[in-house]
């Protein structure tokens, strides 16, 4: 079965009630928590926070982008655009037993060659419109299928994925489904989740 894979924003989550959000994300039995900060200095004392929130509950806590904020407060999981720090140095400063993800965008060749340098999953999107990043560069599922074909690790899909959307993705079997604004939206954070959960137990 898919794992809903939450991701924190810092609008949708304001840095004020970004431990209660989480909480009720990991009460929902997510395993997956992405710590997603674009701002210049990135809060320290609120990630180590959610990072612990997260050890607590059996959840992985990856950082978004920065490896070296990563390691700072002692994360072992980041997740990586191509414009990020390589993999393979990501594994040399976080170690050999780090987890990192790729963002491949709708390039299979991206994936294959993430997978060869020891990813620990592949992302693909946006799948749809996405409203936290209008301008994403589009991913038809067909891609996300061959992706399950040929790679031997975990394939996660993100971008614009909803309630009303998300059932169309059984047609490709992803193993993880990142989901930002459909989680935070009327400040229902439970509720959503699990309405999430529901349909993504029937692929």
């Amino acid at each position: 079965m898919a794992e809903i894979y939450a991701i924190s924003d810092d609008i949708l989550m304001p840095e004020n009630l970004a431990l209660d959000y989480t909480r009720e994300i990991l009460e929902c039995g997510v395993k997956f928590f992405q710590f997603r900060s674009k701002k210049a200095v990135k809060n320290e004392k609120l990630a180590s926070e959610i990072l612990n929130l997260c050890e607590k509950f059996g959840a992985k806590f990856i950082v978004n982008d920065d490896v070296k904020f990563a390691k700072k407060i002692g994360a072992k999981a980041v997740h990586l655009g191509k414009d990020d720090e390589n993999i393979k140095e990501a594994f040399e400063i976080l170690g050999k037993d780090a987890y990192v993800g790729v963002s491949c965008y709708n390039d299979i060749n991206l994936a294959i060659n993430a997978a060869k340098n020891g990813a620990s999953y592949v992302a693909f999107g946006s799948v749809f419109t996405s409203p936290t990043k209008p301008n994403a560069p589009k991913c038809g599922l067909e891609v996300v299928k061959e992706a399950k074909q040929i790679l031997n690790l975990p394939v996660c899909v993100i971008g614009g994925i909803n309630e009303t959307n998300i059932s169309s993705l059984s047609l490709a079997k992803p193993d993880l489904i990142a989901v930002i604004s459909a989680i935070y939206k009327d400040g229902d954070i439970k509720e959503n989740i699990k309405n999430l959960q529901k349909i993504v137990k029937n692929f």
